[in-house]
């Protein structure tokens, strides 16, 4: 399309012109510390230690909403902490110390100024000066077992699920301003195969559909200009407050082709986006989002982000590139040239969140989401899509060092997500792009996590997840009347019960273990009164690093 073909020159022209502007090297990466935990190794302990400092207030607030954290900024953080450490202005169990200084050996070539334990690359080409390009792999084995022993009328799931993942990652960096990264999950499944697990991942049979293949890729350029960030490529986003699912942009779908420019002043980034989003209809052929995010951190205890996302479809919009535009007001002309569904424009969502630290160790946290939401009609009204978050975050509660506490609820109403314009609906290939219980639905979860050493953490959990009648595909039927009301957990409600028990053996950039066992009850499967079922699930996994 002509417009797809204006963006790409926008794009290559942003790109050689970097390529002329290369500053002075540091001790410092622009690459990004995944957000997918199924792509890479050791960055859900990153994010759990740097969610955790932040929580005992021991170093200064940052955008924690604002998601991914280049390596630089983890550098930075980490450094930061130890060198409060060593002035004696902050104290730490002896615990955190170890994973503290084992996350800044990882994190060396970033600029932590902590030696490297061990060999950090398999394979290394570099002028210290320079430029430096790396090559690691990672190799995983990993059994699901699923026991079903009281099953609904419906076919059982169960049996043994087997999956060996091999985790190439290329990456490099020429002096500060320019970075780029290839980062590989090739997934071999074999056994009795559930199909609810890597469901949107590339897709390959071999030996006549004995053994499946599933691979997952995050690849992008990322520029550092004189005011702000560019990256091109294939990355999650992560917008909100939530530790378990966020109502505006989750990393859980798939990585999506973007466009983002990011920028930090003092304590207050900005970001904004354009991607493409891809639909399993066979009748979707163009669809795209784009976002804006400001968040700020003030007086070291109050956080505050504003978002808003339009997803469209059918055609390619530029007016939706520029980043300082009000999607609010400027959809009212851009969607004019939608005419796929008269009337109906694009899918605008607005959010706000909020987290506030009263005191150390103690985090209260919430978001408010709304998906063309019509201000004259009533709460009640159909229209009025919304969805609520919130939850509190414990650090090493009543004294007991080295434990973290998490209680969460979301609420998604009937209709919020969908879209009367089948292009504009809120989904990624078949994820939901925000909170990954979808519409009609809510949580709650429930996470106590102990760290007996360094490298041992126990963990458990219950979640509570129910889902009404209604879907993200599922938009108000147009023979409805017109003052139509939207129904909390609409017909008959799926409840599910998740009891888990786990635990994690790390020993950070060399290799992991993990280990959860869940009891699971499900009421009325499927939305089908009395489908009752009950099981086990069992999962192993054991990761090393080359």
């Amino acid at each position: 399309m002509p417009s797809v073909n204006i963006y790409r020159i926008v794009v290559v022209c942003c790109i050689v012109a970097q390529f002329c502007s290369f500053s002075s090297a540091e001790a410092a990466s622009l690459i990004n510390v995944p957000l997918n935990p199924d792509i890479s190794d050791f960055n859900t302990e990153t994010y759990n230690f740097i969610h955790r400092l932040l929580n005992k207030r021991v170093v200064s607030g940052i955008s924690r909403g604002t998601l991914p954290y280049s390596r630089k900024q983890v550098a930075s953080l980490l450094l930061e902490v130890s060198q409060k450490l060593d002035r004696g202005e902050v104290t730490l169990s002896s615990n955190d110390q170890k994973r503290l200084k084992t996350l800044m050996s990882f994190y060396a070539e970033a600029g932590t100024e902590e030696p490297p334990n061990r060999r950090l690359h398999l394979l290394t080409l570099t002028d210290e000066s320079t430029y430096r390009f790396s090559f690691d792999l990672r190799a995983e084995q990993r059994i699901i077992t699923r026991l079903v022993d009281n099953a609904s009328e419906l076919p059982p799931v169960e049996g043994n699920m087997h999956i060996t993942t091999l985790y190439p990652q290329l990456y490099g960096q020429v002096e500060e301003s320019f970075a780029f990264t290839t980062d590989m999950a090739y997934r071999f499944l074999y056994g009795d195969i559930f199909d609810d697990l890597f469901k949107d991942e590339s897709k390959y049979r071999q030996l006549e559909g004995q053994l499946k293949n599933r691979t997952a890729v995050n690849s992008y350029l990322k520029f550092k200009l004189p005011w702000f960030q560019m990256q091109f490529g294939q990355d999650n986003i992560q917008w909100g407050p939530g530790y378990h699912g966020n109502l505006m942009l989750s990393a859980d779908p798939n990585a999506m082709d973007m466009l983002k420019l990011q920028a930090t002043y003092k304590n207050v980034t900005y970001t904004a986006f354009t991607g493409i989003l891809e639909d399993i209809s066979v009748d979707i052929n163009e669809k795209y989002i784009s976002g804006h995010r400001i968040e700020g951190y003030f007086w070291n205890r109050f956080g505050i982000g504003l978002s808003e996302v339009v997803v469209f479809g059918n055609r390619f919009e530029p007016s939706y590139l520029n980043p300082v535009s009000i999607y609010l007001i400027s959809e009212q002309t851009i969607a004019r040239g939608d005419s796929r569904v008269p009337g109906s424009g694009d899918n605008i969502l607005a959010s706000v969140d909020l987290r506030l630290r009263p005191f150390n160790n103690f985090e209260i946290y919430g978001e408010l989401m709304v998906d063309d939401g019509n201000p004259a009609a009533s709460f009640k009204h159909w229209d009025t899509k919304f969805g609520v978050l919130g939850g509190i975050y414990i650090t090493d509660p009543f004294g007991l060092q080295d434990t973290d506490v998490n209680v969460e609820y979301a609420f998604v109403n009937q209709y919020a997500y969908t879209h009367v314009n089948p292009y504009n609906v809120y989904r990624h290939f078949t994820s939901v792009i925000g909170h990954h219980i979808g519409s009609d639905a809510d949580s709650l979860w429930i996470e106590f996590r102990r760290r007996f050493t360094d490298k041992l953490e126990t963990v458990f959990g219950y979640e509570l997840e129910r889902h009404g009648e209604g879907d993200v595909t599922l938009n108000h039927p147009p023979e409805a009347p017109a003052d139509d009301v939207w129904i909390p957990l609409s017909g008959i409600t799926e409840t599910e019960h998740r009891l888990r028990l786990g635990f994690n053996w790390v020993d950070m950039g060399r290799y992991s273990i993990y280990g959860e066992w869940s009891r699971i009850w499900r009421r009325n499967v499927d939305n089908i009164a009395d489908m009752n079922e009950s099981g086990n699930e069992i999962e192993a996994k054991a990761l090393y690093r080359f």
